[in-house]
């Protein structure tokens, strides 16, 4: 504690030093920063307080949860090159303990237990951390939250030990395919640039170094940049300016501004840095990833583009080289099986350079014919430069931004929050909400500036594949280097001569144009006057039945679609479930030119499969939706896949499955669990051999008893009249007329399980760390439909709130079990499940499953003596969740569409949440969470991907199961386990899924 206490007693001399400098200061006014979206009700107002710390003040009279965020002008670019992480680490570090508020885990402790969110990141430049609460709770989480850049403990032992849970978090992506080929891609970065560092840290760069302790080299990052001129506060409230104007005087103008006779100045105002891309360096760079997928990155070295906020030039080359529409470079490629997926888009700015960066998916022709397509890329790159800036592409570009600003959705308190204060860093409060939109038409001359900086000279290549690389592309035979943090295989080489005969020479393709005017963009954007409180049926006829529901009440010209075609066999095999999706996956492909203006001016669209057959969904602007949605219906039925198509998309989905394992290993627990406990589902190792055998006559047989018999479900809300809805359903109906045919829903069931049983069931993951995800699931629900398991469903729920923050602090803060541990609430249909998770990556099966039961004994001694107060608290948190109003169309649409998919509909299910939940007592919360926890109504399953321990088979009686074998009963046998993979695709968590 000596050391804890010369810093604060240094922190305070520094805060009596800087008192002149602040009295010497004047608070600026308060001014109303202009420029705000036409549907946005907020009012934004800036001010700078004695300490010179800038402020966004947001009176939000929607907010039901207060929010504040603090940027930080320092990221990974101000990390010492012996200690990389450093600035991380220092995120970490100052969540544990303050002069005010010592204890570890008190601040986050006050967040949850009142009803909030917190977390924090840290990139190149900038360390952002924000978090929400509760309206009661504001001023004690801002006088909390004010304490990390004020008076922070930096505790000696606790420094020591949360480098555990940095390292942690970096082994815990130790795998992950993005963090594996951009730290290798950071090789051909040049070595004196920040952005060339590895920015998470972990045990081997965060430690004491000769004469320079840890502790110290965190006191010295945090003095040199955490002063008020360095930072941005934002505040979103539902109080007056002048309140949280106050609160900000209060709580943060007691953060140290910089002495003005400071000799260091911070890295970031020297505002020097090298060039991304060394001269005389290699350029080219092929991967190995862990998974079967295909790759090209083509990263141009342009000019830092931040400083253009108010016009965005770099927008006009993502805007063409982006482009899906037919005869685009995306178009081409696809159409002839070469590639599945294109992105362009501009990357934050690293110093006074950022990266244009095109990346493309290939299929396994693709990176045969990767020749012919880097051809047709540098071609339309010579197109795109030989041809005139077209005024059109500005003006739509300007159009559609200004028209998508205006009528933006509602942004929660907490990101919106952070969205700001990373932002205020950087722009004048009086630009900070223009800088959302393009404010004005590129000067071409900038746009000619970037053209001419895609050259060679500007050009880093990333070929990430596991088949035969084009070592043609070098001028020297590859050789392989492994990279030191997360030991991927890489080999950086020069272009060769042949590579660059292959660029200079090629030639404009006849096959790639400019895209086309847009014709999608909405003309009318007027809002109707009808409003309706639910959803009821506009049409009706035998196998066809429509639901509207007008609502204006956001105050936006958008509306949504929803359309289930409902049929016989639509997921009861894994053949069926297979074919399902390739259905849905071709026909997405077929009309993704086609479908790209729409998407470009405000107009979506989702053809996905379930249960019960398909459903196409359209969202946006209302205007030109009806006859999208028409002509999307009449695109399924012409639709009929080529062989060529049918063989590429079975062996994107045969990849799929295959690198499914590859995923972070908590999700595959949680897909597991679903695997084991729902009905009627299917294991990846089952979907991976039903495929084999799949052919295009079995998707045409498929689909065409499927669009020959089928009932119908639709449902249209938003700014639209019944009297549309209406000519909409019976233009559908006029189709579908000879073809439908009543059907009964399947409902997704859970299975039965037996009361008391203990068993366990491991999954197969690529992943070093050691995953248990520990569930506790209510038997007694089981013959009850959702509805009638409120009271259980709503008692795990507050079971999950009263055990988060002890449980977190418990295996993840004290013990250091790992970086990825919480609770979830996994309650699914009718069952309620409460669920551990530990993803650890140097702790035993063992010892995570004993922790998580001495938790649960713990449990059950706290409810004998939990309090009127804590119950009441978590029960508060839960109700005020469930009383959250709707800030944008679709969340009531989707939760509507829900309930419209049922049987029998019941658009009060939420308030009867609501009542059911209020009306728990803590006397029967404990008697039944109580028979949980003792295990007379409840049963344990434990999800895992390592062994199981042999000692816990034989103490107490762990039993093995798998998906398709009973869950265990007395009679049940270790013998009779087949072991399988967890399940493709995601969680069927409710009855959305169905429809």
């Amino acid at each position: 504690m000596a050391d804890n206490d010369s810093f604060i007693q240094s922190n305070a001399k520094t805060k009596a030093n800087m008192q002149t400098i602040i009295d010497s200061t004047k608070e600026e006014p308060i001014t109303k920063i202009p420029h705000k979206s036409q549907t946005d009700t907020n009012e934004y107002y800036s001010t700078r307080l004695p300490n010179n710390l800038k402020v966004i003040l947001v009176s939000d009279s929607k907010a039901e949860r207060f929010s504040a965020s603090i940027s930080v002008n320092v990221g990974n670019a101000q990390d010492p090159k012996k200690q990389q992480g450093l600035a991380h680490f220092l995120e970490h570090m100052l969540f544990l303990g303050t002069e005010k508020y010592p204890e570890s885990g008190d601040y986050q402790s006050f967040i949850h237990t009142n009803g909030g969110s917190h977390n924090a990141y840290t990139s190149t430049d900038t360390t952002n951390f924000y978090f929400d609460i509760k309206p009661s709770a504001y001023k004690d989480a801002l006088d909390r939250f004010s304490q990390f850049f004020i008076t922070p403990l930096f505790n000696e032992s606790l420094t020591q030990r949360e480098k555990n849970a940095v390292d942690s978090e970096y082994k815990a992506k130790f795998k992950d395919e993005s963090r594996r080929n951009t730290q290798a891609f950071k090789t051909l970065i040049n070595i004196e640039h920040p952005y060339n560092r590895f920015t998470v840290g972990n045990l081997d760069t965060l430690k004491d170094l000769p004469d320079n302790p840890l502790r110290e080299q965190l006191l010295s990052l945090y003095q040199d940049n955490y002063f008020a001129e360095n930072m941005a506060l934002v505040m979103v409230a539902n109080l007056p300016y002048e309140e949280m104007a106050t609160l900000a005087h209060d709580y943060f103008s007691s953060i140290n501004s910089k002495p003005k006779n400071a000799i260091e100045i911070s890295p970031l105002e020297k505002k020097y840095y090298p060039t991304l891309i060394p001269v005389n360096q290699p350029h080219l760079q092929f991967v190995r990833p862990l998974i079967d997928n295909d790759s090209i990155s083509f990263y141009y070295q342009i000019d830092a583009q931040t400083k253009n906020y108010k016009t965005q030039p770099a927008r006009y080359l993502s805007y063409i080289l982006g482009n899906e529409n037919k005869n685009s470079l995306y178009a081409s490629l696809k159409a002839e099986g070469l590639i599945n997926n294109l992105s362009a888009r501009t990357s934050e700015d690293y110093g006074d350079n950022a990266f244009f960066i095109v990346k493309i998916n290939l299929t396994s022709k693709g990176m045969e014919k990767i020749d012919a397509i880097a051809q047709r890329f540098f071609a339309t790159i010579s197109l795109l430069r030989s041809t005139p800036i077209k005024p059109l592409y500005l003006q739509e570009g300007l159009q559609l931004s200004q028209m998508m600003f205006n009528h933006q959705n509602y942004v929660d308190p907490q990101n919106l929050a952070r969205s700001l204060s990373a932002r205020a860093l950087k722009i004048p409060s009086k630009d900070l909400l223009s800088s959302f939109r393009i404010d004005e038409a590129a000067n071409t001359k900038k746009i000619s500036q970037l053209l001419q900086q895609l050259n060679t000279e500007n050009l880093l290549i990333q070929i990430a594949s596991n088949k035969e690389t084009p070592n043609h592309w070098a001028d020297q035979p590859p050789k392989w280097k492994t990279e030191p943090w997360y030991q991927s295989e890489y080999s950086n080489n020069n272009f060769s001569q042949s590579f660059l005969n292959l660029v200079n020479f090629a030639v404009t393709s006849t096959q790639v144009k400019l895209p086309e005017k847009n014709n999608f963009i909405p003309e009318s954007l007027g809002l109707i006057d009808q409003q309706d409180d639910t959803p009821f049926i506009a049409f009706k006829k035998e196998g066809f039945t429509y639901w509207n529901k007008s609502d204006s009440s956001f105050n936006k010209p958008i509306s949504m679609n929803f359309l289930a075609m409902r049929f016989d066999n639509a997921a009861d095999t894994a053949e069926h479930t297979l074919l399902n999706r390739l259905w849905s996956r071709l026909f997405n492909e077929s009309v993704s030119e086609h479908t790209y203006a729409p998407y470009i001016a405000g107009l979506g669209f989702s053809f996905y499969p379930h249960i019960n057959g398909v459903t196409l969904r359209t969202n946006g602007y209302s205007d030109k939706q009806a006859n999208y949605i028409v002509w999307l219906i009449d695109q399924i039925f012409l639709f009929r896949p080529s062989l060529e198509h049918f063989n590429l998309a079975k062996q994107q989905l045969k990849k799929d499955l295959s690198n499914q394992k590859s995923r972070q290993a908590y999700h595959n627990a949680n897909t597991a669990l679903n695997t084991l406990i729902t009905k009627n589902s299917f294991t990846t190792k089952e979907l991976e051999s039903a495929l084999e055998a799949l052919t295009i006559q079995d998707l045409q047989d498929f689909t065409k008893k499927a669009r020959d018999s089928f009932d119908v479900v639709g449902y249209s809300t938003g700014n639209l009249t019944k009297e549309q809805t209406t000519e909409l359903a019976q233009t559908l109906y006029q189709r579908f007329e000879r073809r439908l045919t009543p059907r009964k829903p399947i409902r997704i069931e859970t299975k039965e399980l037996i009361a008391q049983q203990k068993s366990h069931y491991q999954f197969t993951s690529t992943s070093n760390d050691n995953v248990v995800l520990y569930t506790l699931i209510d038997t007694s629900t089981q013959d009850l439909l959702a509805d009638d398991a409120i009271t259980e469903k709503g008692c795990f729920s507050i079971l999950k709130k009263l055990v988060n923050i002890p449980f977190y602090q418990e295996l993840r803060t004290d013990k250091q079990l790992g970086y990825i541990v919480g609770t979830q609430n996994l309650s699914t249909r009718n069952t309620p499940i409460l669920g551990l998770l530990v993803q650890s990556p140097n702790k035993d099966t063992k010892t995570l499953i004993e922790a998580m039961e001495e938790f649960l004994e713990a449990q059950k001694i706290r409810l004998e003596t939990l309090s009127e107060q804590e119950f009441q608290e978590a029960k508060t948190a839960l109700v005020n969740e469930l009383k959250e109003k709707a800030k944008n169309l679709s969340d009531n649409a989707l939760n509507e569409w829900h309930q419209i998919a049922q049987k029998e509909p019941n658009f009060k299910s939420r308030d009867n949440w609501i009542k059911t939940v209020e009306k728990i007592q803590r006397k029967d919360f404990i008697t039944l969470v109580g028979k949980k926890l003792q295990s007379i109504e409840s049963t344990r399953i434990i999800i895992h991907n390592k062994p199981f321990p042999i000692e816990l088979i034989e103490q107490d009686n762990w039993l093995e199961t798998s998906p398709h074998n009973p869950l265990p009963t007395e009679e049940y046998t270790q013998e009779e386990n087949q072991k399988t993979e967890s399940r493709l695709g995601q969680l069927i968590t409710s009855e959305r899924d169905q429809a």
